[in-house]
C-alpha cells in the first residue's frame, strides 16, 4: 500500500462524516470539501484509474435513483434535502461520488471478492442508514424492519455489481508466468 493508496482511503473515511455530520446540522460545506479534495486527488491523471470517470457517471446516476426511490415510497426522508425534498440531496450525491472514487482504490480488494461486497453491502449499508438517521441526518419514515430490508437487499446486490463493473480486463487476466530461456539457468 502506497501514498496514494492512504490518501484515497483516508479521504473516502472522512467523506461519510463529513457529509452526513454536515447534512445533521444544515451545513454542506463539509462534504463537498472533503469529497472535493477526493475528487481533485482522484481525477487528476497521475492518479485516475482508467474506469473512475466511469464509476463516477453510473454512481451518481444510481444514487439519485436509488436514494430517490426511498423518498418516493416514503421509506426515508433527509435532512438537508437541497435541492429538492422529493429528490437525492446534494450531500448524499457526494456520498455516492466518493464511492465511486474508492472503487478502484482503496476498496479495490472487493474487485475480487464479490461475496464479501454483496455481504458488507447487505450488512453495511442498513447500519450506516440507521446511523445517519440517528445523527439527524435522514429519518427512517417506514417501519424499521422495511427500512433495513430494502435498504439491505438493495446495497447487497448493488454492491458487487459496482465492483464487478469497476474491473478491468488487465485486473481479471491471470498474471503470464515469466519466459525462462537457457540463458537464464
Amino acid at each position: 500500500m502506497n501514498k496514494k493508496f492512504w490518501v484515497n482511503h483516508g479521504l473516502f473515511q472522512v467523506a461519510w462524516p463529513a457529509c452526513v455530520a454536515g447534512a445533521a446540522y444544515g451545513w454542506g460545506w463539509p462534504g463537498f470539501l472533503v469529497v472535493g479534495a477526493l475528487a481533485f486527488w482522484q481525477l487528476h491523471p497521475a492518479n485516475r484509474h482508467p474506469l473512475d470517470w466511469t464509476m463516477v457517471w453510473v454512481c451518481l446516476g444510481l444514487g439519485v435513483v436509488l436514494d430517490t426511490l426511498w423518498i418516493q415510497l416514503g421509506l426515508i426522508s433527509y435532512a438537508m434535502p437541497w435541492p429538492s425534498p422529493n429528490f437525492a440531496p446534494a450531500w448524499i450525491m457526494l456520498l455516492w461520488l466518493a464511492l465511486a472514487l474508492a472503487i478502484n482504490h482503496s476498496l479495490q480488494f472487493f474487485k475480487t471478492r464479490l461475496i464479501w461486497a454483496a455481504v458488507f453491502g447487505g450488512i453495511g449499508s442498513p447500519v450506516s442508514y440507521y446511523a445517519g438517521s440517528k445523527l439527524g441526518a435522514a429519518e427512517w419514515v417506514a417501519p424499521v424492519w422495511q427500512v433495513a430490508l430494502a435498504v439491505g437487499l438493495s446495497w447487497a446486490i448493488l454492491l458487487p455489481a459496482l465492483f464487478w463493473l469497476g474491473r478491468t480486463r488487465h485486473e481479471l487476466d491471470p498474471p503470464v508466468p515469466e519466459q525462462v530461456s537457457e540463458e537464464t539457468i
